[in-house]
């Protein structure tokens, strides 16, 4: 009997102590998989932090690039809408050519979107994926409802813009255009109800000043009040599409954007095409049939109003909004520039020929 007493307590203390290997065992393995989870989780934390450093200065890069392009886009397609203007002014027909190249925005950006990310999709289904804030059901009629105003408001800006162009000089109808961005934020405050933010209205009361300054420079009566008054009508009505768009879709995304703007084209070649009918045949717009139209200074007008539009909206795919804005900054300084080498390549056979 005590033989088998002290072979159940070895058995007991044997099974205490497998029984303590094993709970030792369980917590070093567990121990082992945390230390393994968190390199995991710092590997690509590491990894990430090498590769931002690389992607800041990439977007950097890229942003001044853009910033540039957009600024030689919009002063190089306002000197061909000036030429466009002396040599066939019929301001609304320009503009709604120009609109009509529209169309392509959203083959650009899918181009982009192929370009860009690793997950590719169909046409189809990444065009109906933008489209969402048009609504479900995705046909001619809600498209050509939803697009409509945004339409009327594009072809307006444009026009406007062309009126300014044929009154004031080039330069300053980039200064007030570049006012919009202060028009926005006070829409945007007003009917979005952003937040407040005193650097803005500062800003904004400094854009107005000038506009002001730049009407009061030939005096009140003269032509130039006119062209500044059309360069405000201009400024305000883009401002009004960019924030009626966000109240539309929300945040701006080169996605909905690229839709949007598609589908503004698709309604300027449609519902705008009796307008330059009608403003044709009551001698509104009016040129002879003999008279040649320039459809190479047109298509050079209109691919460069496409490349500045389509920087600015599908920029945001490549760098950061606000180096895009510079670039729109920037567009003053290379108006004033181009505009100072195109006087200097005009003189150049005055000069010749007077030395001759």
């Amino acid at each position: 009997i005590a033989m088998d007493g002290t072979n159940i307590l070895e058995r007991e203390k044997e099974r205490e102590s497998t029984l303590t290997n094993l709970r030792t065992s369980e917590k070093d393995s567990q121990e082992q998989t945390l230390v393994q989870d968190e390199s995991d989780a710092e590997r690509p934390s590491k990894h990430c932090c090498a590769r931002c450093p690389f992607r800041a200065v990439q977007k950097v890069t890229s942003g001044l690039i853009l910033g540039a392009c957009v600024a030689v886009s919009w002063a190089w397609g306002t000197n061909s809408a000036k030429e466009t203007l002396v040599r066939h002014p019929a301001p609304f027909f320009i503009i709604w050519f120009c609109s009509t190249w529209n169309i392509l925005f959203f083959p650009l950006y899918y181009l982009c979107h192929l370009l860009t990310e690793k997950q590719k999709q169909l046409p189809t289904t990444e065009f109906r994926k933008c489209s969402r804030f048009l609504g479900e059901e995705l046909t001619v009629r809600v498209v050509l409802k939803g697009a409509a105003p945004f339409s009327v408001l594009w072809s307006l800006s444009g026009y406007l813009y062309l009126l300014a162009l044929c009154r004031i000089s080039k330069v300053d109808v980039s200064a007030i255009l570049c006012c919009s961005q202060a028009f926005i934020f006070l829409l945007s405050w007003i009917g979005l109800k952003d937040r407040f933010m005193g650097v803005r209205i500062v800003a904004a009361i400094l854009s107005i000043t000038g506009i002001v300054m730049l009407a009061y420079g030939d005096g009140f009566h003269s032509d130039s009040i006119t062209g500044v008054a059309l360069g405000v009508g201009s400024a305000s009505a883009s401002a009004l599409f960019k924030v009626l768009f966000r109240k539309h879709a929300g945040n701006v995304q080169p996605g909905p954007a690229s839709v949007m703007l598609s589908c503004v084209g698709l309604c300027s070649f449609i519902l705008h095409s009796w307008v330059c009918v009608l403003l044709y045949f009551t001698h509104v717009e009016y040129w002879p049939p003999s008279q040649h139209i320039p459809w190479d200074k047109l298509c050079v007008m209109a691919s460069l109003l496409l490349v500045f539009n389509v920087l600015v909206n599908l920029g945001g795919i490549f760098t950061y909004p606000s180096l895009t804005s510079l670039g729109i900054l920037l567009t003053i300084p290379a108006s004033a520039g181009m505009n100072l080498i195109i006087n200097k390549l005009s003189n150049r056979p005055e000069a010749s020929q007077t030395v001759v």
